[in-house]
């Protein structure tokens, strides 16, 4: 039986809806590194014709005062021309959507 992908415990996720352009998610990338935060997953996937997602999981304690740092990302991302949306994603939001995918492959 084939397990659902389970994010890495303990990471923080945000997800941007952008459009299609390697080059912005470079630029979106390229932010968390700039301020030393550890990537530990990146997903991308195409939402529409133009448009994709991408979802980025950092170590919650990358980096000194984090969720401010964080946050602060998700909205300096958000202001690049072509980002459509941002959000960070609650831990306790992710769990339970893991759990909901475990149970649907039962």
């Amino acid at each position: 039986m084939k397990q659902p992908p389970s994010p890495v415990s303990g990471t923080l996720e945000q997800v941007y809806l952008l459009e299609r352009d390697a080059g912005l998610m470079c630029r979106i990338l390229g932010l968390y590194a700039a301020r030393g935060v550890d990537v530990l997953r990146v997903e991308y996937a195409y939402a529409a014709q133009d448009v994709m997602t991408l979802k980025v999981g950092v170590a919650p304690r990358s980096c000194e005062g984090s969720a401010d740092v964080l946050r602060v990302l998700v909205a300096r991302a958000a202001s690049l021309v072509g980002v459509l949306a941002a959000a960070e994603v609650p831990l306790a939001e992710q769990r339970s959507q893991s759990q909901q995918a475990a149970v649907a492959v039962l």
